[in-house]
């Protein structure tokens, strides 16, 4: 490498008093020929000598020997180096500081011929930036470490399918080292039956939709775990899909206990069905007669009961729609009885638990009272049943009604037993409801009203 003596021009001296940067002309030994307004500035005060070839007392220590590094690499190289490091300022050198942040390089000046004739030394202020950068790598840590924390496996992941992040939660179940720096597919990590379910919610999020799909994992050696995918689309600016936040949630436990209610509650419907055949079988060789008439009204109810305790079960106890109530309580008297049957309702609209209950028994009740004496015990006879919901929100009003058609003429019972119990004082058990219920001339007609909110399970809103 050629190099010629320092040449310093007062042209050039003055344009770099013109910069912000600090600018020091240093010739090929390494000796400082001049230092520009920026840096005699800096050198103002207490810290007077900075302006000097003593100015290196001035990193901090802890910067110091980095800087001493990029100077000896260099002069051996003769190219370009860059670094950052801390500056002291207003203190004397050596002292605790943290500095201020500065970007130094040394830059070669060559003539024509590439022969090297000074170093420019420049130190540019970045502190601002510098702390920004700080205080942006401290909130991503500190989210990291909220991330890390969580037990759901967490992962940002490009539209391309690649893993861009994961935290500590994913890369053990999906068993990623957390320093692979990702990059790889991520359904290939999957097992192979979730693929596709995961590809349609990958593409479905690529188009700025939510998805959802179910999935599994599992590590040599231990169970397998289930997990629930939620994918959420993150919008640029534009509102174009940059990537996909995936929270994966361990559900194996979910699962399990799921599993377990289910077995539960099909190990009490067997034994509740098997009680109430108890009862009826008790109840056959307890009186004189069995083939009396309230005998068979009351093996009946109890088979009505029975049906109701399926319907929930079948339904995990978290309710039943209006029609599969109305059909289970009124199928039990055959095909011709459910094709004289008009049903008009929002078949969607599901009852709560406890009315599935006490509008079931009230609706075989007047099913059987129907086949024996009313519109559904001759030829000709009808019955619409309807249910709406009147209102919205928490002031809506669910109302049912039972009107017989074409039935023969009925007269008003003068004694109400026990299945007028059931038509009329057992559903208004439920709180704020209402009973309806009169001979017509051609049938009977019933009308059951309550608050939605205290007998369906879900309201209706605007």
């Amino acid at each position: 490498m050629d190099i010629a003596p320092a040449v310093t021009t007062s042209s050039m001296n003055t344009t770099l008093d013109l910069l912000p940067d600090l600018i020091c002309v240093v010739s090929p030994d390494r000796r400082s020929d001049y230092f520009n307004k920026a840096w005699r500035s800096y050198a103002d005060g207490p810290n007077h000598d900075f302006a000097s070839d003593a100015w290196v007392d001035w990193i901090i220590p802890e910067d110091r020997d980095q800087i001493e590094q990029i100077l000896r690499l260099s002069l051996e190289t003769g190219e370009q180096q860059t670094t950052e490091c801390r500056l002291m300022g207003g203190v004397s050198p050596g002292s605790a500081n943290s500095g201020r942040w500065f970007l130094f390089r040394t830059v070669p000046h060559r003539d024509a011929s590439n022969t090297l004739l000074f170093w420019f030394h420049i130190l540019t202020d970045v502190h601002e930036q510098k702390l920004r950068e700080q205080k942006t790598s401290h909130t991503a840590r500190m989210r990291m470490a909220m991330l890390n924390v969580s037990s759901d496996c967490i992962k940002v992941i490009n539209t391309d399918g690649t893993l861009a992040h994961m935290n500590e939660a994913g890369c053990t179940a999906l068993n990623v080292d957390a320093d692979s720096g990702f990059g790889m597919k991520w359904l290939p990590l999957l097992p192979q039956e979730a693929w596709d379910p995961g590809e349609q919610a990958l593409e479905e999020a690529r188009n700025g939709a939510g998805a959802r799909f179910g999935g599994l994992s599992q590590i040599p050696g231990q169970p397998p775990r289930y997990w629930d995918n939620v994918l959420t689309p993150l919008l640029n600016t534009s509102g174009g899909v940059e990537a996909i936040l995936c929270v994966s949630r361990d559900v194996t436990k979910v699962r399990e206990n799921e599993a377990r209610i289910g077995m539960l509650l099909r190990e009490v419907t067997h034994r509740s069905r098997n009680m109430l055949t108890v009862v009826r079988a008790m109840l056959r060789r307890t009186v004189p007669d069995p083939r009396a008439s309230f005998v068979t009204s009351l093996d009946q109810r109890i088979t009505a009961i029975a049906r109701g305790l399926d319907l929930l079960v079948r339904e995990q106890w978290t309710g039943a729609s209006v029609e599969d109530v109305v059909t289970a309580h009124t199928a039990a008297n055959g095909e011709s009885c459910l094709s004289r049957l008009r049903l008009e309702g929002d078949p969607h609209i599901r009852l709560r638990a406890e009315a599935v209950e006490k509008i079931g028994l009230a609706i075989h009740e007047l099913t059987t009272n129907a086949v024996r004496y009313g519109a559904l015990s001759n030829d000709t006879g009808a019955v619409t049943i309807n249910w709406q919901i009147e209102g919205k929100n928490d002031d809506a009003l669910f109302r049912l009604q039972w009107k017989e058609l074409g039935g023969p003429p009925i007269m008003e019972p003068p004694s109400k037993g026990f299945g007028t119990a059931v038509i009329e004082r057992n559903p208004r058990g439920i709180e704020g409801a209402n009973v309806i219920c009169h001979h017509e001339a051609d049938g009977v007609f019933w009308e059951f009203t309550a608050p939605a909110k205290r007998v369906l399970t879900r309201l209706p809103t605007n």
